[in-house]
């Protein structure tokens, strides 16, 4: 009993919408898919108590596995229903929920289709799939905007590979991504050693409009493997794995202090040295350049004598011939 009753209001609504739309004395036609309305009826009546929008139709996407939901809400509504392609939606799976707003009496309807790939593929307009929806009271009719829904596609391969690369400490390095072609664009992403780069929380990591990975002072921290992923509501592609190695390229410590002079009294030679540990090298970094030792001559002053005589010794013991000496 109550089935028929619905049935009953329901017929006699579309039939006001469509005397509203066509005129009277214009039917609307049928084939085996529905009734066949223009994408919306003509907007008249009094508008002070007309069907107004809380919720409308979102452009979306649709893929092989999963159909999209498109949603409406609306008050002040007695009847509410979908239009796709100038088609009216009666008959397909959806949900449907009816409320009164207790204090203020104002009649609710939320109402939900879903749409698949196979509704898409089947239609040829070159407008695209597109539903909105129509509300309708004794005060007139009001129309949502309309939603486009196309087929979500991302192919497997990218258009431009990253390369594993060396790059100084302290350099600035550009890992190349183009992401595979699909509709809608992906989102490029990259990740480090298997972990998401948060741009936001390290913003010496800067990603490109066209994908690439930008790192704008290279500190050995930023050492590791790096994928680039583009990803779109038809799923996620990762590219090929590149390494990032930061080498260091060495350099030389101060010099030491100068040693002592090899004489002690006259010229010599002295000598200081330096090290490579400032820094040392590493991943693969230049040596250093030059000598580690320094040599020079020196000279030592001799102690100076004061040039005067010492006393004299002891006379000798008287010789042969009567001399003696001291």
């Amino acid at each position: 009993m109550w089935c028929t009753f619905y049935i009953i209001v329901l017929m006699t609504i579309l039939t006001k919408v469509v005397e509203v739309k066509a005129g009277p004395g214009r039917l609307a036609r049928h084939d085996d898919g529905g009734l066949l309305l223009d994408p919306f009826p003509t907007e008249d009546g009094d508008t002070s108590g007309r069907p107004v929008f809380l919720e409308e139709p979102r452009d979306t996407y649709v893929v092989r596995s999963r159909p999209t939901t498109l949603s409406c809400k609306v008050r002040n509504a007695l009847e509410l229903y979908f239009v796709c392609n100038d088609k009216a939606v009666l008959n397909r799976h959806h949900s449907r929920q009816e409320f009164v707003d207790p204090q203020t009496g104002v009649r609710h309807i939320e109402l939900s289709i879903d749409v698949s790939r196979k509704d898409v593929e089947e239609y040829f307009g070159l407008d695209g799939y597109g539903c909105g929806c129509v509300a309708w009271s004794s005060s007139g009719t009001t129309k949502s905007r309309v939603a486009v829904i196309k087929i979500a596609y991302l192919k497997k391969h990218f258009e431009n590979q990253p390369l594993s690369t060396h790059v100084e400490i302290e350099g600035q390095i550009s890992l190349q991504c183009l992401p595979p072609e699909g509709i809608p664009p992906p989102e490029v992403f990259w990740m480090k050693n298997g972990e998401v780069i948060d741009t936001f929380k390290d913003p010496n990591f800067i990603i490109s409009n066209e994908g690439n990975l930008l790192i704008s002072v290279v500190r050995l921290a930023d050492m590791g493997n790096y994928t680039c992923v583009a990803r779109n509501p038809a799923g996620s592609r990762l590219s090929e794995t590149a390494t990032l190695t930061v080498y260091v390229n060495g350099g030389w410590s101060t010099w030491s202090p100068w040693s002592e002079c090899t004489a002690r009294c006259g010229r010599g030679s002295q000598q200081r040295s330096r090290l490579c540990t400032n820094p040392a090298p590493l991943n693969g970094g230049r040596q250093c350049s030059g000598d580690p030792l320094q040599k020079s001559d020196c000279t030592s002053l001799c102690p100076a004598e004061d040039g005067r005589w010492t006393s004299w010794s002891s006379w000798s013991t008287c010789s042969p011939d009567c001399k003696h000496h001291r």
